[in-house]
């Protein structure tokens, strides 16, 4: 219990830097996208990498995005499943659902480090926002090994029998 602790609070802290990094992200590209449009409506002139930021910030909005939801326990779900069985048999398949979305997630983000890695090594250079191409890709490994430990901790709490407030009372 001591290390579940242990790693709760950890995450809490990663949560915190995440989703002030979701919430920067959204509101950049938002405002980022908002000023493009208005200056091609009204100015005939944009942002120059307007777009190519845009499309950098949703995909480490949606990265980051899907682990917090991970976290929060509001990833997509089959409650109508869960909600017609048994509490013992909910919890057996919040323990494989948590296994396998640990398995998936960190094959992902292995196969996303790889990728990746091969991104910055061939120095490839986005042509609007003059940063390297692997930027674009480095939320996949990060995502995808944030998530693979956030879905093991879901089965590690199913398979023990504890939820997030008798955690924390402890």
């Amino acid at each position: 219990m001591k290390l579940l602790n242990g790693l709760e609070a950890v995450l809490g802290v990663v949560d915190i830097v995440v989703n002030w990094i979701v919430g920067s992200a959204l509101l950049l590209m938002t405002a980022v996208l908002f000023f493009n449009s208005v200056g091609r409506a009204f100015f005939g002139a944009s942002l120059v990498g307007g777009p190519a930021l845009g499309r950098l910030l949703a995909i480490w909005l949606c990265f980051l995005g899907a682990y917090l939801l991970v976290r929060t326990n509001r990833h997509v779900a089959i409650n109508i499943v869960t909600s017609l069985v048994s509490d013992r048999v909910a919890r057996g398949l919040a323990v494989v659902t948590g296994i396998v979305g640990a398995v998936t997630m960190g094959y992902v983000g292995w196969l996303g480090a790889v990728f990746t890695a091969k991104r910055f090594a061939y120095g490839q250079i986005d042509p609007m926002l003059d940063v390297p191409i692997g930027i674009f890709y480095l939320p996949l490994p990060i995502g995808g090994f944030l998530m693979s430990i956030a879905f093991l901790v879901v089965a590690v709490k199913a398979a023990i029998g504890v939820d997030d407030k008798s955690l924390s009372e402890e």
